[in-house]
């Protein structure tokens, strides 16, 4: 059993628990950008080590995934892949990150022309396993 992470979506409809939330990714993909307005932040957890209360919209992305926003005050939590046995979890949501590290920036490929990463982490074209590390 690992750290248990907690969190909510902005009214407090929706609250979970995730046991062993994974290290946080920025994801500048055209998939993000258009759910959020610009990219985004999130770790994985098993879904099975996922424990979501409250009511969610689960809305198709694609024919590959969905987003997960509270029924009521629409904020946008969780990005589920299909047949993945982890999810993602908006790190936005989470009460207290202590603990995660940030490990990098994924799909920086996508990323608008309007702002640079400058922090000096690791940059993926894609994601890290395919080996497309750009920078």
């Amino acid at each position: 059993m690992g750290e248990v992470y907690t969190g909510s979506c902005l009214c407090g409809s929706v609250t979970f628990e995730a046991d062993g939330l994974s290290d946080i990714w920025y994801c500048h993909c055209k998939q993000c950008q258009k759910l959020t307005g610009l990219y985004i932040s999130a770790a994985g957890v098993e879904k099975d080590k996922l424990t979501i209360s409250g009511t969610v919209n689960w809305l198709p992305i694609s024919g590959k995934s969905q987003s997960g926003r509270c029924a009521d005050c629409g904020s946008y939590m969780f990005w589920d892949m299909h047949g993945s046995p982890s999810m993602s979890v908006l790190t936005g949501c989470v009460d207290d990150t202590s603990g995660l590290t940030v490990r990098g920036h994924i799909y920086v490929e996508e990323k608008p022309s309007h702002y640079e990463i400058t922090d000096g982490l690791p940059q993926y074209k894609g994601y890290p396993e395919e080996g497309t590390r750009s920078t």
